[in-house]
């Protein structure tokens, strides 16, 4: 296995195992990361969804697995690059598939506001089942 897929792992298994979760019915989640110039974690939220398109919104409780996430941030980084400002994070449990994107530049990008909530949830919304 990969060092990459190694970490990523590490990240699903700590939502996975997160509190947030416990007794919700979901197949597949996102996780939006936001971080600091300093790569410090600074807040997630997320979205659990069924397989028949119900949603969940959630925040991991973990700050473990924040530090997970900015270990991957940091091993991500390249010499002189300031890294990413925030992380999407997607992950079946099903086919145990695992997504990540990344935004450098734009702080508003995944950000959930009433006026475009229906949007973001689909937007967020994983496509990990094959």
């Amino acid at each position: 296995m990969s060092e990459n897929m190694e970490l990523m792992g590490n990240i699903a298994r700590g939502i996975f195992d997160d509190s947030s979760l416990q007794g919700v019915e979901w197949d597949e989640l996102s996780v939006v990361f936001s971080f600091e110039d300093d790569g410090f974690c600074s807040g997630n939220f997320g979205y659990a969804y069924t397989k028949h398109g119900k949603e969940t919104a959630f925040a991991v409780d973990s700050m473990e697995v924040e530090k997970v996430a900015e270990s991957y941030r940091e091993w991500l980084r390249q010499e002189g690059d300031k890294g990413f400002i925030k992380m999407l994070f997607q992950f079946n449990r099903v086919t145990r598939k695992v997504n990540a994107d990344f935004e450098y530049d734009d702080p508003s990008r995944w950000q959930v506001t009433p006026k475009n909530l229906d949007r973001m949830i689909e937007e967020l919304r994983p496509d990990l089942g094959n």
